[in-house]
């Protein structure tokens, strides 16, 4: 992420250029929290039980760019706190292709058992992990990370490094390493073909674990030459989409479709999470990937994962009240549902600065909006040291005020499909309608936080007397068993009341 102190030292339009967006530089039914995830409806990810889940949770880690054994480096601890102390059932957990292709064709089977280890403790302990094969300006050579050495091509252009990590986008040698990685059918077809192999070989490891909820393709495609710095300064419309809308539709699509097809020939369960290119979508501007095929049995596990980050707000240091980008990404991302079909979930967003007096009305805008839509999201990030918006301090690793912001009770799975749900801040009350669904076999499960809830807690379901009510202290999870016949239902959770 990106210190305000740096923005300011860059021109104004510049910063815009690049956009300035994306994370750089998170009985039985206890004991088997994360089980296999099922497509029985098009709109939400759901479990094997049938139940909806709504994925909330953390990038893990920022630091895992730098690590030498790129690995994020978790502890029980960590997880404990994750899963646990703040109620997360969701990690994107970055890998990097140069730590996995090492040289062509030779896949570190040492690495994929590190991730393999920390998938295991974080299922054990409640938390699907989604794999992101992530990548920030193309690879290491260029300041930051992705591609390994032998699959960089950059025809030997300059190449300067630049202050302002993301300004780095913009140098030639960058630029064209990224133009020859999507030229899909010249003579750097190759670059595709390795790449989508190496997905295809992390699929067959983790295609049987049930705690791997899916994979996200790519972190934050950059589109090369096609480029335009000019849409995240004035957003364009979706009739006006210039060299993005070309990229999307001829060199973006194409690419992750072969990337899924290269998958599904050996793991035709989990989910595919595909993004946005890097730059203006996440600053509310349209995408215009066109809908892709999921050639798998049962229909498509396909699931979009756009980014949200405001480039005025990361270009000032501080959010205006009014900064459009909350609203203008819902507009632009119900026209992508609507086009894709599938769920929608949030892979990446941060508060810039909790500094800044206004982050909190920043952040609450967009928790609102993605209770409103009904979708998952993972923090940018779990890792301390960033003066920006990390969830740890990094002077001593404990809570940054985050934390008590973002931290807070959500459904995490649904016995039904949710009809609305949402979490009122200053009366503390979380509620959820929800209509039955026929086949389903767990019970509605609610994450809350202690700290939401000092003097403890209520929980209401009016339309179901005869319901069934349990609270797991040690995870912080609440149990709902409701009649199926009766719709719909409605859970709510309140503050104890005091006494007198």
């Amino acid at each position: 992420m990106l210190s305000s102190r740096l923005l300011r030292r860059a021109p104004l339009l510049a910063v815009f250029a690049v956009a300035l967006v994306g994370g750089c530089g998170s009985s039985d039914d206890e004991k088997t929290p994360a089980p296999e995830p099922q497509a029985e409806s098009p709109r939400f990810i759901t479990d094997a039980k049938g139940r909806v889940l709504i994925l909330r949770g953390i990038n893990t880690s920022n630091s895992t760019k730098a690590d030498p054994d790129r690995s994020p480096r978790l502890t029980d601890a960590d997880i404990d706190r994750i899963a646990h102390r703040w109620g997360f059932n969701f990690v994107r957990y970055l890998i990097l292709w140069d730590a996995l292709e090492p040289s062509p064709g030779q896949i570190d089977a040492a690495y994929l058992e590190r991730i393999a280890a920390d998938v295991k403790r974080l299922g054990e302990a409640g938390v699907y992990v989604m794999l992101d094969m992530h990548q920030d300006v193309y690879a290491a050579k260029y300041c930051c990370d992705g591609a390994p050495a032998w699959a960089i091509r950059d025809d030997g252009l300059p190449f300067e490094q630049q202050e302002l990590w993301a300004l780095n986008y913009m140098e030639p040698a960058v630029q064209r390493a990224f133009d020859n990685f999507w030229d899909a059918g010249g003579p750097h077809a190759d670059l595709q073909q390795r790449f989508a192999a190496t997905w295809q070989a992390v699929a067959a490891r983790f295609a049987g674990e049930p705690s791997v909820i899916g994979y996200d393709l790519f972190n934050e495609p950059f589109p090369g030459s096609d480029f335009d710095g000019a849409e995240a300064l004035f957003r364009k419309t979706p009739e006006d989409g210039g060299t993005s809308k070309t990229f999307d539709e001829t060199k973006l699509g194409p690419f992750y479709q072969r990337v899924i097809d290269a998958i599904r020939k050996v793991d035709s369960d989990h989910w595919i999470f595909f993004e946005s290119r890097y730059g203006a979508p996440a600053n509310g501007s349209p995408s215009y990937i066109p809908k892709l095929t999921d050639r798998r049995p049962g229909g498509p596990r396909l699931v979009f994962a756009p980014h949200l980050y405001s480039a005025g707000a990361e270009a000032t240091g501080r959010f205006s009240a009014g900064d459009p980008t909350v609203s203008l990404w819902e507009t632009q991302r119900a026209a992508d549902l609507a086009r894709h079909g599938g769920p929608l979930l949030l892979g990446e967003w941060f508060s810039f600065t909790w500094a800044d007096p206004n982050s909190r009305p920043f952040v609450d805008q967009i928790l609102t909006m993605a209770d409103r839509l009904q979708i998952g999201w993972a923090y940018w990030a779990y890792d301390p040291g960033s003066p920006t918006g990390s969830a740890l301090r990094a002077e001593d690793g404990t809570d940054n005020p985050a934390t008590a912001v973002i931290v807070r009770p959500y459904p995490r799975a649904i016995a039904g499909v949710p009809v609305s749900f949402g979490f009122d801040a200053s009366a503390r009350a979380l509620e959820l309608t929800f209509e039955p669904r026929a086949g389903v076999t767990g019970p509605t499960e609610l994450a809350v936080p202690a700290h939401t809830y000092p003097e403890g807690f209520d929980v209401e379901v009016p339309t179901d007397p005869g319901r069934q009510v349990s609270f797991d202290a040690a995870t912080g999870v609440v149990r709902v068993t409701t009649d199926p016949n009766i719709s719909p239902q409605r859970i709510r959770v309140v503050p104890k009341p005091k006494g007198p």
